[in-house]
């Protein structure tokens, strides 16, 4: 996971979505708040200009993907979900604001659904709001999920990768996200929070991601060779642009945040130094 670029919406489609929050906002209490920003999102494709307004919606959080268009959180998956960043039925007043958007997939959407904790004594306290029970807002406070919209995910969370230490100790990668570093004791909670809530390390996406360090390492070497043999800089290029197209790209930046613990790794971009600062929007 990795901070997401944000662009602006085009105005017309800003209108649009400004004025269904508009509509919701206008409601004298909040228990009718959540069922009008229930009501509007259900029938957001209902008209001409709505529809329109959420191809717009859809394209500009396309572009905004990192690499390829993959899932924000994950990046696994074809992004085809606009995901809420804070659950629309506990935050009416974000049902339609562009700032809490977010391009996601059906297997991270879904398991998070309207899950929302805030940060109490350096510690998670969750919000769950069951069927029947009373329509009450979220208590007020810090979200604990990383909002990759507005946080760099990269300063809390870190890929275990391996590696060798400087005594000459091997140490096996497991490619799970793990906390970083370093952290206080109420960002390294947002970060576990973070991790079981999105389930960034469900077997089949930890499995995805050790595939993906075989894959990087691979081009990379590709890369270097090419470099090495005087190729062009339009096939350079193309090369290049072949690496960031990948998903899993948080792989490719591990690698070269890690990169001195990983030594085939840092003789590549040590061949290639140009890469360790290749953007990735």
């Amino acid at each position: 996971m990795l901070l997401i670029q944000n662009l602006d919406l085009p105005e017309d489609t800003a209108a649009v979505i400004n004025i269904l929050q508009h509509l919701i906002d206008l409601q004298e209490d909040y228990p009718t708040k959540v069922k009008m920003a229930d009501k509007a999102w259900t029938s957001r494709n209902s008209n001409a200009l709505k529809k329109a307004a959420f191809r717009s919606i859809r394209a500009t959080l396309a572009k905004m993907c990192v690499g390829s268009v993959r899932c924000s959180y994950c990046e696994d998956s074809l992004a085809d979900e606009v995901e809420h960043i804070l659950p629309k039925s506990l935050f009416p007043e974000q049902a339609f604001q562009w700032q809490n958007y977010l391009f996601a997939c059906g297997p991270c959407n879904g398991p998070k659904s309207n899950r929302y904790g805030v940060i109490l004594n350096n510690s998670v306290s969750e919000f769950i709001r069951k069927k029947d029970d009373l329509i009450v807002p979220p208590p007020g406070g810090q979200s604990a999920l990383i909002n990759p919209r507005i946080e760099d995910p990269t300063l809390f969370l870190e890929l275990d990768l391996g590696g060798v230490t400087p005594d000459g100790t091997v140490l096996d990668a497991t490619y799970e996200f793990i906390v970083h570093d370093g952290l206080s004791a109420t960002d390294q909670a947002r970060a576990k929070f973070s991790i079981l809530v999105l389930g960034l390390n469900r077997e089949v996406i930890r499995a995805a991601r050790e595939n993906a360090f075989s894959g990087f390492r691979a081009r990379l070497k590709e890369y270097v060779d090419a470099r090495q043999q005087n190729a062009s800089q339009a096939e350079l290029s193309i090369l290049k642009q072949a690496i960031l197209n990948t998903p899993h790209l948080t792989v490719f930046f591990e690698m070269r945040r890690q990169r001195g613990w990983l030594p085939q790794i840092n003789h590549l971009f040590s061949s290639a130094p140009e890469a360790i600062d290749w953007q990735t929007h």
